[in-house]
């Protein structure tokens, strides 16, 4: 039997980073909150996570560049993008992911449904 799926939750916003990190163990997940990127990125290794679930308003990077940086040490990680007003990503986000549906960049909030569909639609995608 596969283990339990692992998600690094990156948000700045603590009562954010604890809503999500509590609805996804509550759902089977093994979680890793952060609040700091550069500490995130530090403690990033190859074939630990299943799924990134980056907030894109993290005041300190952009989100999209933080990922670029987890992409390098593990070209495989799959993301999830969650933000306040997503549609000031649109553009960015369809430029750095074209084949990627728009639908998992999230807008926050987000309800404990959208959420767990729009990882639901991560985990599905193979690529």
């Amino acid at each position: 039997m596969p283990g339990r799926r692992r998600i690094l939750v990156i948000d700045h916003e603590p009562a954010s980073s604890y809503m999500i990190t509590m609805l996804l163990k509550l759902n089977d997940f093994d979680v890793d909150p952060y609040f700091e990127p550069e500490s995130a990125l530090s403690n990033f290794r190859k074939d630990l996570y299943d799924l990134i679930l980056i907030n894109m308003d993290i005041p300190e990077i952009s989100g999209f560049e933080l990922y670029k940086e987890m992409r390098k040490i593990d070209d495989k990680a799959k993301v999830c993008f969650i933000a306040d007003q997503r549609a000031r990503y649109a553009d960015e986000f369809t430029a750095l992911f074209p084949d990627f549906p728009s639908g998992r960049l999230a807008d926050m909030p987000v309800t404990s449904e959208e959420l767990l569909k729009i990882i639901g639609l991560n985990f599905a995608n193979n690529d």
